[in-house]
This record gives structure tokens, C-alpha cells and sequence, in this order.
């Protein structure tokens, strides 16, 4: 490793990565119709196997 990276690595801040409220708010956009469709899939399967 050169000193010139070396100098570049200690200067800087390491990568924070993503926001924890990014991470929750997107799982919620994906989860939310989701969980809509699956419950919505089970209730017209009950229906047709149940009469």
C-alpha cells in the first residue's frame, strides 16, 4: 500500500451507510401492499374451498 492511500484512508470519513428510517420506510412501502395481496389471496382461497 502506498503512503499516498494510506494518507487518503486517514483522512477521511469512513462510509456511513444507509439511514436506519431508509432502511424501515422501504421495507414498509414493499411490505404494506404485500401483506395486502397475500391476505387478499387467502380470503378468495378460503372462499373457494370453502363455498
Amino acid at each position: 500500500m502506498s503512503i499516498d492511500s494510506q494518507a487518503h484512508r486517514a483522512t477521511h470519513e469512513p462510509d456511513q451507510g444507509t439511514p436506519v428510517a431508509a432502511v424501515v420506510g422501504a421495507w414498509l412501502v414493499v411490505a404494506t401492499p404485500l401483506a395486502y395481496g397475500l391476505w387478499q389471496t387467502l380470503v378468495k382461497a378460503a372462499k373457494l374451498f370453502t363455498g
